[in-house]
């Protein structure tokens, strides 16, 4: 199966946002991949970042991680929502896709 396609859309010291191209398998399938692979495209690699992705059906999660490894999900709450989706409304040029 395909892997997930994403696009990086957001990255500051504190996280990483990510949108979910719906291309391939999704990020919530491709997890360990996907923070593999921010890991090791991320100068410097994730340090303490979180990573926020929004699923293919519009919803913001957290894929938790630690050294560039996949522990788990965490639902992300209505501010938080609210918050990443606006910086989606907001953003400037997009970043390339990764998959």
């Amino acid at each position: 199966m395909f892997e997930a396609s994403y696009q990086i859309a957001h990255i500051t010291d504190h996280f990483v946002l990510i949108v979910d191209l719906d291309e391939g398998r999704s990020v919530t399938t491709d997890a360990e991949r996907v923070v593999a692979d921010l890991y090791s495209a991320i100068e410097g690699g994730l340090r303490s970042r979180r990573i926020y992705y929004r699923d293919t059906e519009g919803r913001f999660d957290e894929l938790r991680h630690q050294g560039g490894r996949f522990l788990g999900y965490a639902p992300c709450t209505n501010s938080q929502q609210d918050f990443l989706a606006s910086l989606l409304d907001n953003s400037s040029p997009k970043a390339p896709t990764l998959s």
